[in-house]
């Protein structure tokens, strides 16, 4: 089923990074961890599966109320902030659903291999093989496109120079190795003259990489990961793989983004503290938000 919604819309379900942190000190901002869904051009794109995902989950099945449901799974990498929460995702025990995977290839092991043991005893009672849902895996390289034509519910892949036409929807992969040990995938989502890019779990030393500033240039929305304030990435956070919010703003404005979300909050940090570093950020790219859970964007 191709949805019916044929915009360009962003939901965040989970915006923490490392581990869950429920309870009242994060009720305004949500405790889950990663899991963004974008909807866009009548096809549904879920970024990462942290425990944000399994509400995302009850929800896409109470709106495709018993109709095939269609979607692609795109994962940045396997650390367990952004996997923990697949193997209670709804619409894998329907039998019609069908989830495109699709990550780039992480300590030698294919994306099939990354997530099929989170689903196999003994760590897990179901056995992601035996699960009634249509599920196919594709392991990105970065050197290619995936593309959406129209009609067309399944994504083709596609060379990175191919050019957009009129109603496709454009995803392009580009693989850090800044997020140990094995790197992460950083996503750009294109439709109608609009982009948005999915930045978690990246680190620059002394300045944004070049090759990076190219990929998210002129975006729309950049989602960029703010795990750390200035003061905690200088004393003891560097070498983590996360950002402190200079290094987001700082990536937005030499990128000339239109929006910037801050994301991959640190689980430390409370409401309170998440108010403050907004405010904070704004000082150096005045159109920042920081995410929280249930924000949704229109492009």
């Amino acid at each position: 089923m191709i949805s019916e919604m044929s915009g360009f819309r962003v939901r965040f379900w989970g915006v923490r990074g490392s581990y869950p942190t429920p309870g009242p000190q994060t009720i305004r901002y949500g405790g889950n961890t990663t899991c963004v869904e974008v909807e866009v051009g009548g096809h549904i794109l879920v970024l990462d599966a942290g425990s944000g995902i399994i509400r995302l989950g009850d929800e896409l099945l109470q709106r495709a109320a018993g109709r095939a449901l269609q979607m692609t799974l795109l994962i940045t990498h396997g650390h367990s902030d952004h996997l923990l929460g697949l193997p209670f995702f709804a619409p894998l025990y329907q039998p019609e659903v069908s989830i495109a995977f699709f990550a780039p290839r992480l300590a030698g092991r294919e994306v099939k291999e990354l997530v099929t043991p989170l689903m196999s005893p003994p760590y897990f009672p179901v056995d992601m093989h035996r699960l009634p849902s249509q599920r196919t895996f594709h392991t990105l390289t970065g050197e290619e496109k995936l593309i959406w034509r129209v009609g067309k519910e399944v994504p083709a892949l596609s060379a990175k120079r191919q050019h957009m036409r009129a109603g496709e929807v454009h995803v392009s992969v580009h693989l850090s190795n800044h997020h140990p040990l094995n790197g992460s995938a950083v996503y750009r989502i294109e439709y109608g003259g609009r982009k948005l890019v999915f930045a978690t779990d990246v680190e620059w030393q002394d300045h944004c990489e070049p090759a990076f500033l190219a990929f998210i240039e002129g975006a729309d929305l950049l989602i960029h990961d703010a795990q750390y304030t200035p003061d905690e990435y200088n004393t003891d956070k560097q070498g983590f793989g996360h950002s402190s919010i200079v290094m987001a703003t700082e990536a937005a404005s030499e990128a000339h983004v239109s929006q910037l979300v801050l994301f991959h909050h640190e689980p430390t940090h409370d409401d309170e503290k998440l108010d403050a570093l907004q405010e904070e950020a704004r000082k150096h790219f005045t159109q920042t938000s920081a995410a929280y859970e249930g924000l949704e964007i229109n492009l």
